[in-house]
């Protein structure tokens, strides 16, 4: 065992972005830094692998990032690996309807000045013609999904949307998206093929099921103060390279890594983390602890005698949503756009991952994300495959007479914690009543939905937090 120091290492527990991040800070303020993760690779939940059947490597699934995700952006750069990521020059996002004749397909965002009609009309936007808020309003005018009426009522809840100070938005934190947007005219159709377009993949659950604060948020950051904040980012390789990246940084650095190691337990004194226990029979003192976990893999590592005290025990209040991914290869291209849209809830949105990675075709793979997915995470995979596959057949017309070669399905049960109404009170600050114990994790207090964004910015907040308290240790 090691003696125990003030300036001893800094434990990081948890390998995930939100690990890396913390990690990162820490090694640039020149600080001693051992990262334990229990599997044997970091990145948490983003994470690629190599399909055993096929020469392809797949991410867990479709992740996707805005320019105004930009603590994201600054650590792509910080760990030179920006170029992983292409942006779209302007907002576009294509929607199908496979109810409606003819596959017709609007832009939901964007600021274009004409309406797409049919699955090859899909104009040009010029959203940059336009300053924001303005810059969508184009698009909405043509956006087909949506009657005349309830076109003109979305700015009943854009306008205030727009107005809404930080103050007035944590204020809605028990009232649900769908409720607040109830109350300024939105009718249920409206918030199904608008609103949910938007809340459902950034927030992994419908209007209904999540707080006005936290969707009233991802509207703010991204549609209402910049004209290019919700400009889409697809990765071009496979997400993996980024921890990938990151790992290497960090060694490079003096990072010690312990991979595939489990932590046991933390042990506290007076009001101090002093030991980490991990592993069959390992030990560290420590100087600190960044616990970088979801939030019940947290609690159950917090000091016995810590558990019920505030903050910890608000930690196993936190629900999960879960996140389906549906990988997909044809024997011919049943699609053209890097991604679509999709107004089916077991097609949500559908990537053209050979297209997306530039893989020589065919056959074709796609990539099909079902957020919030909780009527499908507990079904046998090949009924899964059988939904989605009828799905995407309504979907893509070019799927006639195409055949599936192909799939293999991703679950993350617990992809994200649920952003339910009431659940921002539960999301903790890094600071804890442990005073050289931190938090981070995308579920934290960020303001942002569980996103990379969140993951990173919680990350470094929480090695501020501790390197802040260190300089003001006695």
């Amino acid at each position: 065992m090691i003696d125990y120091r003030d300036d001893g290492p800094i434990a990081v527990i948890g390998g995930g972005l939100a690990g890396l991040s913390a990690a990162l800070e820490l090694t640039e303020a020149g600080r001693e830094v051992v990262l334990f993760e229990r599997r044997p690779y970091v990145g948490g939940k983003a994470y690629s692998f190599q399909d055993p059947n096929h020469d392809v490597v797949l991410d867990n699934g479709q992740h996707i990032t805005m320019r105004c995700c930009t603590a994201f952006q600054s650590f792509l750069e910080r760990i030179d690996c920006a170029d992983i990521v292409r942006y779209q020059d302007h907002l576009e996002v294509a929607v199908i309807d496979p109810e409606s004749r003819g596959h017709r397909v609007s832009v939901i965002a964007g600021g274009g000045l004409g309406g797409p009609r049919g699955l090859g009309g899909l104009g040009r936007l010029g959203r940059q013609l336009l300053p924001a808020p303005l810059h969508m309003f184009p698009s909405l005018v043509t956006y087909e999904h949506l009657s005349v009426g309830e076109k003109a009522r979305l700015a009943l809840a854009i306008e205030p949307i727009r107005r809404m100070s930080e103050f007035e938005r944590l204020a809605l934190d028990r009232q649900s998206f769908a409720d607040w947007l109830r109350e300024r005219r939105q009718t249920e159709r409206a918030i199904e093929r608008f609103w949910d377009l938007i809340v459902l993949p950034t927030c992994n659950d419908r209007s209904k099921d999540v707080s006005a604060t936290q969707a009233i948020q991802v509207f703010q950051e991204g549609f209402s103060r910049d004209a290019r904040a919700a400009d889409i980012g697809v990765f071009v390789r496979g997400l993996g390279e980024v921890a990938e990246t990151a790992y290497r940084r960090l060694c490079e650095r003096g990072c010690r890594m312990e991979l595939n190691t489990t932590v046991r337990g933390i042990a506290a004194s007076d009001a101090d983390a002093r030991t980490v226990h991990y592993g069959r029979d390992g030990s560290l003192d420590v100087s600190a602890v960044v616990l970088a976990l979801p939030p019940r893999s947290a609690f159950e590592l917090i000091p016995a005698g810590w558990r019920r005290r505030e903050p910890f025990w608000r930690l196993a209040q936190h629900e999960v949503s879960p996140i389906v991914n549906v990988h997909m290869q044809w024997d011919r291209q049943v699609m053209r756009r890097d991604f679509v849209a999709v107004l089916d809830p077991d097609a949500q949105f559908i990537f053209h991952r050979s297209k997306i990675h530039g893989w020589p075709t065919p056959p074709h793979w796609i990539s099909v994300s079902l957020s919030g997915a909780h009527e499908l995470v507990d079904l046998p995979q090949d009924e899964i495959v059988e939904r989605v596959e009828r799905a995407v057949r309504r979907a893509l017309q070019r799927t006639a007479g195409a055949e599936l070669l192909a799939s293999r399905v991703v679950k993350e049960t617990e992809a994200t914690f649920r952003p339910r109404p009431g659940m921002n009170a539960h999301r903790l600050r890094p600071r804890t009543s442990i005073r050289n114990l931190v938090l981070a994790g995308a579920w934290t207090a960020t303001g942002w939905p569980a996103t990379m964004e969140s993951a990173v910015r919680s990350g470094r907040a929480a090695a501020e937090a501790l390197l802040e308290e260190q300089e003001h240790r006695p």
